[in-house]
């Protein structure tokens, strides 16, 4: 009887067909993100940008400099802030001071380019923030011109105005403009 047991089993298994056996592939994959602003001319992120020689221009006039471009890239789907500051708020600090009346020369910006990221010419007493949403624009980049503009510091002498002077000391002026970029 065992053996009649045994051998049906064994037919049994034979016999029966095997159950289907599927297999799942999980697939998956990271793109980084690039979110940042760029310039063809900089190195390792910065560049330098000069005034010349200020004392050339009247206190009522400015000097303009020629304009850089700033491309922004970013791959976010959520946007970008851009956040445009100075570390002087605005103004080139004689070197070697914290600014002051005759130690500081103001400074203006101005922004070109499409995508919601341009502006007209203001200062940098606060920093210019700008939030834009996700797009393909974005993704591509999107490029503007970038505009500067300093006060003139020469001015008529108070005691013969045949000569002229300065409303400031002489010296080297310098800020750090910085344009961050970052990923909502």
């Amino acid at each position: 009887m065992k053996r009649i047991l045994l051998a049906a089993s064994a037919l049994a298994m034979i016999a029966a067909p095997a159950a289907a056996q599927n297999l799942t592939v999980n697939l998956t994959g990271n793109v980084a993100s690039v979110c940042g602003a760029f310039n063809s001319g900089a190195t390792a992120g910065v560049l330098n940008l000069d005034f010349g020689q200020l004392a050339n221009t009247d206190a009522t006039a400015q000097v303009p400099l020629g304009g850089f471009n700033a491309t922004y890239i970013c791959n976010s789907a959520a946007g970008m802030t851009r956040t445009i500051s100075s570390a002087n708020g605005g103004y080139l600090f004689r070197t070697g001071t914290s600014g002051g009346s005759a130690n500081q020369v103001e400074y203006s910006i101005q922004h070109g380019g499409g995508s919601g990221l341009n502006f007209s010419e203001q200062g940098l007493s606060a920093p210019i923030v700008t939030v834009r949403p996700g797009s393909t624009a974005l993704m591509a980049g999107q490029g503007g011109t970038v505009t500067l503009r300093a006060d003139g510091v020469r001015i008529p002498s108070p005691a013969n105005a045949a000569f002229t002077t300065t409303n400031v000391f002489a010296g080297d002026y310098t800020d750090v403009l910085t344009i961050a970029v970052v990923a909502n």
